[in-house]
């Protein structure tokens, strides 16, 4: 998170620098006495007010006051006096004072407006910078850990047994630190902006991918998977095993082991509707939209994370145009809820899912 840049808060040097403008323009004004009018000096004062408030709303009040009490002894007949022999100009200085001030604070305003826009633009180039830094390391990092993780799964086949519990570990670290990188990537390119790849997809092929990378996470855990027979989605499929992989993966941490997971995918008019329950203790009062922020850790975690699976799965479903939110599960648990909706017509559905698909592009 990029830190705001401070707002300017007036101090005695701004109050004095407003004093220093008033005389100044009383100085201007005297000087130029023979040659100007009236009206001319209030201008001038009112270019002070302008300049006094670069100092901050305070001190351009306080420029407001002090050139309408310079422009009546200095300038308004009888001079050196505060009394006014025309009560017109009464009307006058009250018309500056407003004026005055009504320009310093739309002075104030558009510093305010200039150093927010300042602020989006630091933001904006630290994200580039940021997410151009991750998506380098993970790419830079994928090929390595590929090879760590395929050694590794070799050796434990042919390995002993005092071996193998350390290539275990050996190989269920590898292939953790393989889903961070393949969030990393997925974060970074959803927050850049990027348009996802969508094509229409039997979704069952999705879930069967992403389940099958889980294979080591889910052992010991049932996951039983109801698939509407006309559930396909129109989305990136890269995206969509990924999104999917990271909600299984996110109920397998929160949840007692041998607890089973519910997946659910169907049809809702031009949507498809995907639901991942479990029997966990559920989200937390007040933490149904904090648990999509970027590194929040449920106190419920019982396999370490950097908190980041959930916000892809956000990233994605907005990159789409749809939605994702998590409800309390009647008898226990959470049900997170992502619906997709159809960026073009469905396909014809009596034909087979690849077939319908190949004939929608």
């Amino acid at each position: 998170m990029v830190a705001a840049l401070p707002s300017p808060r007036p101090t005695w040097r701004g109050y004095v620098f407003a004093a220093a403008v008033v005389a100044a323009a009383t100085l201007v004004g005297l000087a130029a006495s023979q040659h100007a009018s009236l009206a001319d000096e209030a201008m001038l004062y009112s270019l002070a007010i302008v300049v006094a408030a670069h100092a901050g709303r305070g001190p351009g009040l306080l420029a407001a006051g002090l050139s309408v009490l310079a422009f009546d002894f200095v300038f308004v007949e009888p001079r050196g006096t505060l009394a006014v022999a025309d009560t017109r100009f009464v009307f006058t200085f009250v018309v500056m004072f407003v004026v005055g001030a009504a320009i310093g604070t739309l002075t104030v305003r558009l510093k305010r407006r200039e150093r927010e826009a300042m602020e989006a633009q630091l933001r904006a180039r630290t994200e580039e910078v940021r997410s151009s830094l991750l998506s380098a390391v993970s790419h830079d990092l994928r090929t390595p850990l590929a090879v760590i993780t395929g050694m590794a799964t070799t050796l434990r086949e042919t390995a002993g047994d005092a071996q193998q519990e350390g290539l275990d570990t050996i190989v269920e670290e590898a292939e953790r630190l393989s889903r961070i990188l393949q969030n990393l990537l997925a974060a970074t390119k959803v927050d850049g902006g990027a348009a996802p790849r969508r094509e229409w997809v039997p979704v069952e092929e999705l879930v069967g991918a992403a389940l099958q990378r889980l294979d080591d996470a889910l052992q010991g855990r049932a996951v039983r998977v109801d698939i509407a027979d006309d559930a396909l989605a129109h989305l990136d499929p890269v995206l969509g095993e990924l999104l999917i992989g990271n909600l299984v993966d996110n109920a397998a941490k929160h949840t007692p082991a041998g607890t089973p997971i519910d997946v659910r995918v169907r049809r809702e008019g031009a949507a498809a509707i995907l639901e991942v329950a479990d029997r966990g203790p559920g989200v937390r009062a007040g933490d149904e939209q904090r648990v999509f922020e970027k590194f929040f850790r449920s106190q419920h975690a019982a396999r370490a994370g950097v908190g980041l699976g959930l916000a892809v799965c956000r990233g994605i479903a907005l990159a789409h145009g749809g939605t994702i939110e998590v409800e309390a599960r009647p008898g226990g648990g959470a049900v997170f809820r992502v619906r997709i909706p159809d960026g073009e017509p469905l396909p014809a559905l009596d034909a087979p899912p690849a077939l319908a698909a190949e004939a929608a592009r």
